[in-house]
């Protein structure tokens, strides 16, 4: 056997062992192996086990599988996914433990189960700053569109939690807060749940439409089903 062939068996080694590893990576130009697997590289998250801590920051706790969409176009699909709600991160199974991707993510979309449950969510960032929140922030997309989209910013924090007779804990706690993005204007608004609230929230121009909206449906607005579904109906 030739140098040549010895060195082309070595990096076709290497590179098969890192191509089984990165699983189903698409890249929007080259479909060699550097690009294929870079977009899976990740680092380590590393966190400090918490002591009297009940519940968790992770929106599921068993590993999900997705597909991760990244700003350079590339597309990594069959990767086992985990969320963190408290640090708005997104983790991939590495041989068991919590990776962080190296490359900045524009969405992802992960199915996962919880008590029995299947869930598909969709998240997304890259939305104008509002408050503590930027476009680095991802958003889970309840109902999609060319005007408007429904997002609801899920987070999770500590708080106490105390039980009589027991000693003083601290507890994750999940909160969410719900926005309207308005493509045309390139802005999110920050609405309530509840006829009342939405209308308020919203621009003036869009009130009646929406009371409308509400009164056909017979809906209340209070729901994640009634808010999608007027939000479907403004698309049109």
């Amino acid at each position: 056997m030739t140098i040549r062939s010895v060195v082309f068996f070595i990096l076709l080694t290497h590179f098969s062992a890192m191509w089984g590893y990165a699983q189903s990576i698409t890249a929007p130009v080259s479909t060699n192996f550097y690009m294929e697997t870079y977009n899976i590289r990740g680092k380590p998250f590393i966190n400090p086990e918490a002591t009297n801590v009940e519940g968790s920051p992770l929106l599921n706790t068993e590993w999900g599988t997705g597909t991760v969409y990244f700003k350079d176009g590339a597309i990594a699909k069959g990767v086992e996914l985990k969320f963190n709600l408290e640090k708005n991160e997104l983790y991939f199974n590495r041989d068991g433990s919590l990776f962080l991707f190296n490359d900045p993510i524009t969405s992802f979309r992960m199915n996962f189960s919880n008590v029995g449950k299947q869930f598909d969510v969709l998240f997304r960032s890259g939305y104008p700053t509002t408050g503590k929140l930027g476009p680095s922030t991802f958003f889970q997309v309840l109902e999609d569109g060319a005007k408007f989209q429904l997002l609801d910013y899920r987070f999770s924090y500590l708080a106490d939690s105390y039980r009589y007779g027991g000693t003083a804990k601290k507890a994750f706690i999940e909160g969410e807060e719900l926005y309207i993005y308005d493509v045309a204007f390139s802005r999110l608004i920050k609405i309530k749940r509840g006829e009342q609230g939405v209308v308020e929230s919203m621009p003036a121009e869009l009130s009646s439409r929406i009371l409308s909206i509400a009164k056909s449906q017979r809906s209340k607005l209070k729901s994640n089903q009634d808010l999608m579904m007027m939000v479907e109906e403004l698309n049109k």
